[in-house]
């Protein structure tokens, strides 16, 4: 059962529809993970030219949010990324010949995020195989004993956040929206006691949101942080400045040669390497093959990518 119909979700606006949900939620228990510091996001930003400043690939302005995202509404900006490099040219919709800045960031502290759509069946519903599904207990199954009632309730709210939302129906971007707010004002830390557990985040909010790669049929991980905690909390490390040689969407195949990198900053601007290695190292291919994703990555063997 749906938890809001098209024709609602086209007429109301998001509070109102946010107001409703909680009322829908009734006792419903929710679960927040830490990620861990030093852990890997990857950024893809659509660029013409090589980015002179990280400015050009951090969160946009609000000023150029003009649309809503699936957390993010119109004019309030979110650092979305990726736990995976390559799932950036799936979420893009990278096509043959676009140029992209592909960026790599640290997590330099702890910090509290929801972990949203991960029930099981969202994820058959995307196309994820059984068995990898059973390798990911700890999101699929994260509140222990849970009720029944709460797994119901989880398992609608993870249908209607993963929805495929088609070009011209972005409306239905109301309802994740709503979810996602929803859940994050219902949650209160305490501030963590540094001698009891200093690997605590010491901030008491949630930093943002990790839900499953739809275009990756649930196989790789996105995330969509606060701009607060991305200033406050993430560090650039790398940017790739890579030309995308083929896409294959049918195929879900892409090839993409690296054209410039930097990994050292002045202040908010790139210095982008002289020296490159061969052609052949800086050409990377990923496809679906046999129901895995097969990546060649520089030239070299041939790899599982999980």
């Amino acid at each position: 059962m749906e938890l809001f119909t098209d024709a609602q979700l086209q007429r109301l606006d998001i509070d109102t529809l946010r107001r409703m949900l909680r009322a829908k939620l009734g006792g419903y228990v929710i679960a927040v993970k830490d990620i861990p510091a030093h852990h890997l996001f990857y950024r893809g930003v659509h660029c013409d030219a090589c980015p002179a400043t990280t400015r050009r690939i951090f969160y946009p302005p609000a000023s150029v949010v003009t649309t809503c995202g699936r957390v993010n509404r119109a004019g309030e900006p979110r650092f979305y990324c990726s736990v995976a490099a390559p799932a950036v040219f799936y979420e893009l919709h990278a096509r043959q010949g676009d140029c992209l800045a592909l960026s790599t960031w640290e997590l330099m502290e702890p910090l509290w995020v929801h972990n949203l759509g991960y029930h099981p069946n969202a994820l058959l519903r995307m196309g994820m195989q059984r068995d990898g599904i059973a390798m990911r207990p700890l999101v699929t199954h994260s509140i222990p004993n849970e009720t029944k009632k709460n797994r119901k309730m989880r398992h609608r709210l993870s249908l209607a956040f993963t929805a495929n939302v088609p070009p011209g129906k972005e409306y239905r971007y109301k309802l994740s929206i709503a979810i996602n707010e929803c859940l994050s004002h219902e949650v209160t830390f305490p501030y963590p006691n540094p001698d009891r557990d200093p690997d605590a985040p010491r901030h008491k909010r949630i930093a943002g949101t990790v839900y499953p790669t739809m275009r990756m049929r649930g196989d790789a991980d996105n995330a969509v942080f606060l701009p607060e905690f991305v200033d406050s909390s993430l560090r650039i490390r790398e940017v790739r400045y890579v030309l995308v040689e083929d896409a294959d969407e049918a195929r879900f195949a892409y090839t993409w040669l690296t054209v410039a990198v930097a990994n050292a900053f002045d202040g908010d601007n790139i210095q982008w390497q002289r020296a490159m290695p061969s052609e052949g190292r800086r050409r990377s291919h990923i496809v679906l093959e046999d129901g895995h994703w097969v990546l060649r990555d520089g030239g070299g063997p041939i790899s599982d990518f999980h």
